[in-house]
């Protein structure tokens, strides 16, 4: 199963999420060890480790996060996730949040990213200042006051703070990544997420977007209205399969996001002007 993330919070556990603008955090704990699962993130994320392991499996990446680390990653990320509980416990903080609030924090404490190479990844490890920092967002998130979030916001823009004081440049680079994608970032969830979508409504549900705003953000963009740019890519990807792997058309029909083989053959002959079956044989 695939976890989509923070849609998965947002949508399961809606009385642990502490939703404020544009920064969603939740506190989330266990008692026991899991199985890997995959994870999609549809928005940047911050994992603040306050008990316990956690193992992320990237393609060519494996990290270990101990008790008091931090790692933040960009939208798109694809891995796997597996919780390592010590003494029957795990406790994480999962701070989400969009381009928004990335560009004021960028723009308030004018932080300049011309020289950092940009990082899609970045890993922090634990110092007393980063635990005391994390210990006080915990004890406010557990708290019911009517100013948690705004207090939550900035106590993520003081560990923001804190990490860029730790390692400027390494900080910058995450920061960077995020800063040369945001101009597309619609398209970068959609297209790294294409074989989850099968409707226009999925698409929203993914960018976080009403119907309207993905069909002006789309135009914008690919000068496309949203099914259109759906169909498109998801034939082009079914071509490229066909033309280049072994897999078979069902599969290659399910991959790009089709309930059925029939349907999938029925759209790629219209678009193609040949079945799949005839376009492998003559592309490959």
């Amino acid at each position: 199963m695939t976890f989509i993330l923070p849609n998965y919070f947002l949508e399961e556990k809606p009385q642990s999420i502490i939703s404020a603008d544009h920064v969603f955090a939740v506190v989330y704990a266990s008692q026991q060890n899991n199985d890997k699962i995959a994870v999609r993130n549809i928005m940047h994320a911050m994992i603040l480790l306050v008990e316990g392991s956690k193992r992320l499996q990237f393609n060519n990446d494996d990290i270990l996060l101990h008790k008091g680390d931090i790692f933040l990653l960009t939208q798109g990320n694809y891995y796997m996730s597996e919780i390592i509980s010590q003494k029957g416990k795990y406790e994480a903080i999962l701070i989400y949040f969009d381009d928004t609030f990335i560009m004021d924090f960028i723009q308030k404490y004018t932080i300049n990213l011309k020289l950092q190479k940009e990082k899609s990844v970045v890993h922090f490890s634990s110092d007393i200042l980063l635990q005391n920092l994390m210990k006080s967002y915990e004890e406010y998130a557990h708290q019911d006051i009517a100013s948690k979030k705004e207090i939550v916001k900035l106590k993520t823009e003081e560990i923001f703070l804190h990490l860029l004081s730790q390692n400027y440049d390494r900080f910058c680079s995450f920061l960077k990544a995020i800063n040369n994608s945001s101009k597309n970032r619609i398209g970068y969830i959609l297209e790294a997420n294409i074989d989850l979508i099968q409707s226009v409504e999925d698409m929203c549900k993914l960018t976080r977007c009403t119907k309207s705003e993905l069909r002006s953000k789309m135009q914008e963009l690919f000068n496309m209205y949203p099914k259109k740019w759906l169909d498109t890519k998801r034939l082009a990807k079914a071509a490229l399969l066909l033309a280049t792997t072994e897999d078979t058309i069902t599969s290659i029909s399910t991959t790009v996001g089709y309930r059925t083989t029939s349907w999938f053959g029925v759209q790629f002959k219209k678009k193609y002007a040949q079945t799949p079956k005839q376009y492998r044989e003559q592309n490959r």
